[in-house]
């Protein structure tokens, strides 16, 4: 009975996991640069499944009776790209990353809505951090420059940078910083012919659809776990106030 219980309680809590995904996947749908998350899980506490016969107690193998969530995914798949007509935005098209520098280190992002500081670097809107270049933080001075479709910058047809886009062998090592952003311990490389898109920021990757489905068979998934837990908690209290009778 009460291995029952640890078994609806751990789908609860994994669905529970899966629920939090899911909401924070729809409350950014329209996030430029935001990917998708998933939670896997996995399974534990094995019991031995037994076949009763004539010759007696024959093992026919195991079944997992608990599942727990594992970890949380990013799906780094490409979001849509939308034409803003502003300056400012740049999308990569396909592989990279734009790098941003904060105050303790690079962050990555796909994000490439930017802005001008005060002392005329460019710098990126959400994150704050100064945008990466070929040959370090791009000073253009104003918001009034020209680009190409591999990121140079130019002002009054002086070019005064390129925009530096890294790729990585492996995505799964990147690790959230937050605000669409990620952070690497090392193996990023720059590119040397990005495709990037001028005037143009790349959506999110999320489905509101296919989340919206996701979060009703979730709630369902918690319904049927609660439902199945009061059940257990009556039968359980029926035979503890039986067995006192007796």
């Amino acid at each position: 009975m009460e291995r029952g219980f640890y078994t609806l309680s751990s789908g609860m809590l994994t669905q529970s996991r899966k629920l939090t995904a899911v909401s924070n996947n729809i409350a950014n749908v329209e996030t430029a640069g935001y990917k998708r998350n998933i939670v896997t899980s996995s399974t534990f506490g094995n019991l031995m499944i037994h076949r009763l016969n004539n010759q007696g107690d024959v093992p026919i193998g195991e079944m997992s009776m608990m599942t727990a969530a594992d970890q949380t995914n990013v799906i780094h798949s490409e979001g849509s790209l939308k034409e803003t007509g502003r300056t400012l935005d740049f999308a990569i098209t396909g592989e990279g990353f734009f790098a941003v520098q904060k105050d303790n280190g690079l962050v990555y992002t796909r994000n490439g809505s930017f802005n001008v500081d005060e002392e005329g670097y460019l710098v990126s809107q959400d994150l704050g951090g100064r945008v990466m270049g070929a040959n370090g933080p791009i000073r253009v001075g104003t918001d009034q420059f020209d680009a190409d479709a591999q990121g140079n910058i130019s002002v009054g047809g002086n070019q005064v940078g390129s925009l530096a886009v890294y790729q990585f062998a492996d995505y799964n090592n990147l690790k959230s910083a937050g605000q669409e952003s990620f952070t690497a311990a090392g193996g990023a490389q720059q590119m040397q012919f990005p495709q990037l898109k001028w005037k143009y920021v790349e959506g999110s990757n999320v489905d509101a659809a296919q989340e919206m489905t996701d979060a009703i068979a979730i709630q369902r998934g918690l319904q049927t776990c609660t439902q199945a837990l009061k059940m257990y908690d009556q039968i359980l209290s029926r035979t503890v106030t039986e067995i006192g009778k007796i």
